[in-house]
């Protein structure tokens, strides 16, 4: 049943009109003007307002007006009657939203004829509208459980099917496999043919994919270039390899884009339920660590997941989330672990070091959150941090009239790679007034290596701003002894590996010797790390090094106790 608004002033005209209307078989609700009007129409909406307020001195217009104001009334059909028969007042009714305008006199049959049409075209539009919406419903369903490009199951879905697949196989105490596949060259195909044709390469990889397994098998596009396949029920580890086998064989065939024939290697990563795990999002993770093992190893290759592999697991991800608000809540400190002169005894640097201390966990190690940071880029934020923080403190200290020592911040290899570090720091030193020859920066050497000649042309940025430069953990890197003549550096730094337990190994001080000897030829300061008894000290102080840190000289400790120590 329609139910119909009908808005006029009391009498026997809307009476008349409210009893033709329920005699019709419609459900009427009267009010006598806008406001009433509007208050009735808003908790009861109707399907129709029939509004005859320019016979009772109110004005249409001013509801068409208040209608139009109200968003849940806009989309209602209104119906003006009205004495008035001029075309440029029926004009401004229909540009206020009006529907359709009667003009007084009009007979009953005219006014029914009216409300029909309108509530026919309302009807017709409503279900249009329904279509549309239904339509839009699913094809938001299918965006979100299907790849748009390859029309396979996306992530979303995959996780789905697999927990079908694994529910049903704890039921029948069977297997099943989730392999991880990567396209090795998608990359080189993109940057030479251009996207396009990578896009119709995925397509095609799609198709030969499901063409190839067995129906029951699901197959997702999960990233770029990373595909995964579940097998349910294998009989064994064998019928597994050799379905895999299967797929890189039928992968290694050229694939036909336009105006080429391109070929492209897999490699596969495989994890098994339950022998690996009986946790989905674990499953998941763990056939990503046997891809990445497998990606490192000959091209058309793959590993079944083994427990040695690093898996990600979820509280690195947590640990992820905890480290992206590390910085704004101010949950980083600074230790620094003093460096003595042998030759005057007294403490002439120290090394900061990083310290997270997370309020609800404690102390987060160090080992755990760098490789992180590294990782995901935050090492980049935390680095400008902590060389900012230092720098404010070491300025603290001179103006303080302490005893000047030089202290030393690590650069990871991210930082080397970061084309900004040296206006970052010079503005940092600007900032705080430190003066440059209080700063030492340390970088390792596998960090120097892995981009020679971009980290060459930084460290002569940096050195040109007057900081000193160190190469940490000497000796257990791959640097040739070659570039020692071309970096900037002022000091070695002899890992602890080669100092703990040296005096009573020869072979350790065989290296000491040669690496003090060397340095010293070369015009650079050595300092030993990890100096933990009176026995290394006096052998280092017997071979000329010029500074030691470590346990024996001072754990890290809190500016307040270096202090102290000054």
């Amino acid at each position: 049943m329609y139910k119909l608004l009908v808005i006029e002033s009391e009498g026997e005209t809307r009476h008349h009109r409210v009893s033709l209307l329920e005699n019709s078989g419609f459900e009427v609700i009267v009010a006598a003007g806008v406001g009433p009007g509007l208050q009735v129409a808003q908790k009861k909406p109707p399907d129709l307002i029939l509004a005859g307020l320019d016979l009772t001195g109110e004005s249409n217009c001013q509801l068409l007006q208040a209608v139009l104001t109200k968003p849940d009334l806009a989309a209602i059909p209104v119906i003006v009657m009205t004495e008035r028969s001029d075309r440029d007042y029926q004009r401004q009714c229909l540009s206020l939203g009006a529907d359709d305008c009667l003009v007084i006199p009009f007979d009953d049959e005219e006014l029914m004829g009216a409300i029909t049409i309108r509530l026919r075209k309302q009807d017709a539009l409503t279900q249009r509208y329904n279509t549309l919406m239904r339509h839009t419903a699913e094809r938001l369903n299918r965006l979100s459980h299907y790849d748009s490009l390859t029309d396979l199951p996306n992530h979303h879905l995959l996780q789905q099917r697999l927990l079908l697949a694994v529910n049903r196989a704890a039921v029948g105490d069977q297997r099943v496999a989730l392999l991880s596949l990567s396209l090795d060259r998608l990359r080189q195909i993109n940057n030479t043919l251009g996207f396009p044709a990578g896009d119709t390469l995925l397509r095609a990889v799609a198709r030969r994919l499901t063409g190839i397994l067995p129906p029951s098998t699901a197959v997702a596009r999960l990233t770029g270039n990373q595909f995964a396949i579940v097998l349910p029920a294998p009989r064994s580890r064998e019928d597994v390899a050799a379905i895999t086998e299967e797929v890189i064989d039928s992968l290694s065939r050229s694939f036909s884009l336009p105006g080429h024939a391109v070929f492209v290697t897999t490699s596969v990563g495989i994890a098994l339920f339950p022998d690996d795990s009986q946790d989905i999002s674990t499953l998941l993770r763990q056939a990503d660590a046997a891809l990445d093992w497998a990606k490192g190893q000959k091209s058309n290759s793959y590993r079944f997941y083994r427990s040695d592999m690093p898996v990600v697991s979820g509280d690195e991800l947590q640990l992820e989330t905890w480290l992206r608000y590390a910085v704004e809540r101010q949950e980083f400190e600074v230790r620094y672990q003093p460096k003595q002169s042998l030759r005057t005894g007294r403490i002439e640097g120290a090394e900061a070091l990083i310290r997270w201390h997370h309020p609800d966990y404690g102390y987060v190690s160090p080992a755990r959150f760098i490789p992180l940071a590294e990782e995901t880029g935050l090492i980049t934020v935390i680095g400008e941090w902590m060389l900012r923080t230092v720098c404010t403190q070491a300025a603290e200290w001179l103006a303080q009239g302490l005893p000047p020592v030089k202290i030393a911040v690590n650069l990871s290899s991210v930082q080397l790679n970061q084309s900004q570090l040296c206006e970052v720091l010079k503005q940092i030193l600007a900032d705080t007034g430190l003066p440059t020859q209080y700063l030492e920066l340390e970088v390792t050497e596998t960090a120097l290596m892995q981009d020679i000649s971009t980290a060459l042309g930084l460290l002569h940025q940096l050195k040109d701003l007057g900081v000193g430069l160190a190469i940490d953990d000497f000796g257990t890197g791959y640097a040739s002894l070659g570039y020692l003549r071309e970096l900037p550096i002022d000091i070695l730094k002899i890992d602890t590996c080669f100092v703990r337990g040296a005096d009573h190994d020869y072979k350790n001080q065989a290296i000491l010797q040669r690496i003090i000897g060397l340095a010293h030829d070369l015009s650079l300061l050595v300092v030993a790390e990890g100096v933990e008894t009176e026995a290394e000290l006096a052998l280092l102080r017997s071979y000329d090094c010029d500074l030691v840190q470590g346990f024996l000289i001072g754990a890290p400790m809190t500016a307040a106790e270096l202090v102290a120590r000054l």
